[in-house]
Parts: structure tokens; C-alpha cells; sequence
């Protein structure tokens, strides 16, 4: 049953979809990684998947 979410306005030209803090914060807790972007794929349905931050260069280098 899929989960349904009101579109909103969110300023002059833009509309909104919210997701709750708590299925962000289950993803960030199940994967470790913070989700600051999602990647839309709109083809016939709008599918929204999570971007987990990647560990970055310079933290990885100083771990060398």
C-alpha cells in the first residue's frame, strides 16, 4: 500500500513534498551516513531515493 503525501506550495514557482524526520533519521541510523540530497527519477511515477554522503578525499587521505 504505497504511502501518500500532500504537495505543497513552496513559494512563487515551486511545490514541495515533505518526508518525515523520522524515516530520515531511520536511514541515517541504518546506514551510519548523513542524507542532506535525494535523487529524483520521474519516468510515469515520481521515485525518490536517498544520496548517502560518502566519506570524503581528505578524511579518508589523513587515515592513510
Amino acid at each position: 500500500m504505497p504511502i501518500i503525501r500532500k504537495v505543497i506550495k513552496a513559494g512563487p514557482n515551486s511545490f514541495a513534498v515533505t518526508l518525515p524526520k523520522t524515516w530520515l533519521e531511520l536511514l541515517e541510523r541504518e546506514t551510519g551516513k548523513k542524507i542532506t540530497e535525494v535523487a529524483l527519477e520521474i519516468n510515469g511515477k515520481i521515485t525518490i531515493t536517498p544520496i548517502i554522503e560518502k566519506q570524503s578525499r581528505v578524511s579518508s587521505e589523513k587515515q592513510m
